[in-house]
């Protein structure tokens, strides 16, 4: 969908009229002519007419998206939910067939180192990692200068965990919480923080037996997560790993059975206790 066919589809939403819809933000004759493709539209001019009638942004670029990324990038989005719905099912066949046709896709080498540690996570094959593959991660991470603001280094340094010392780890999580533990951070970038944080206990429970300064921050982020029902998957989550690491299973094995029973079982099934 072009954003012409955007703009339109919104306004038609809204039951607006053209000229209630531009609210003199722009011509009418030069709107008429967006909605049909025919001209183009300032990034200025978009946004304040989607601001004027409190359109979702983030909702609007993800009806254009398509449009306007490549090829390759778009078969790597499409690859990169279907490998996710493998893990959340537990679909060995569908994630050994995910992983090959991730590593023949041309660049996205983020996303193909990411893929790589949690395929080797799902098989239990971590220690099999070559030396080479943990090095590169880590100079890949490294060259992010400014870091905690890629959103793709940020996705690496949440899958591969497990390729970093316990000092860069440790670090890293600690640089994490103290710049993104205000409350002016970005809806989609709480939820990348909130998985960091439910990444990060995950690891050191079940993989290092960590329990240390940073544990307690990370499960007091997740504690602190609004109401809104988008971020409730993850303060359970904090509330389980809560009561992993006091030694409290009985009550874990409550919360994970709970979860169940709402359907969320697939993603509770490497929560071992």
């Amino acid at each position: 969908m072009i954003i012409g066919e955007a703009l339109k589809q919104e306004r038609n939403h809204l039951g607006l009229t053209q000229n209630e819809m531009i609210q003199g933000i722009i011509h009418k004759s030069h709107y008429s002519k967006v909605e049909r493709g025919i001209e183009g539209i300032s990034a200025d001019s978009l946004f304040k007419i989607l601001f004027a009638h409190h359109i979702d942004v983030d909702n609007f670029l993800g009806l254009i998206k398509n449009e306007y990324i490549s090829k390759d990038e778009k078969k790597a989005e499409e690859l990169e939910h279907r490998i996710m719905v493998a893990f959340n099912n537990s679909d060995k066949n569908e994630i050994e067939k995910c992983l090959q046709e991730v590593l023949k896709l041309p660049g996205n080498k983020i996303l193909k180192y990411r893929i790589v540690v949690a395929v080797a996570a799902f098989r239990d094959q971590l220690d099999e990692l070559s030396i080479d593959i943990k090095e590169n991660i880590v100079d890949e991470f490294t060259k992010h200068d400014t870091w905690l603001d890629s959103i793709d280094a940020l996705r690496l340094f949440a899958n591969c965990m497990p390729v970093f010392s316990e000092e860069q780890l440790n670090n890293c999580i600690q640089q994490v919480l103290k710049r993104y533990s205000t409350n002016n951070t970005s809806e989609p970038m709480t939820e990348r923080i909130a998985i960091i944080c439910n990444n990060y206990l995950y690891y050191c429970y079940y993989y290092t037996h960590i329990n240390n300064k940073n544990v307690e921050n990370c499960l007091y982020y997740l504690k602190k997560l609004d109401n809104r029902s988008h971020f409730m998957f993850y303060r359970i989550a904090g509330l389980f790993f809560k009561y992993m690491f006091e030694g409290n299973k009985k009550k874990a094995k409550q919360i994970r059975a709970q979860l169940v029973n709402w359907g969320y079982g697939s993603r509770v099934s490497s929560w071992k206790i």
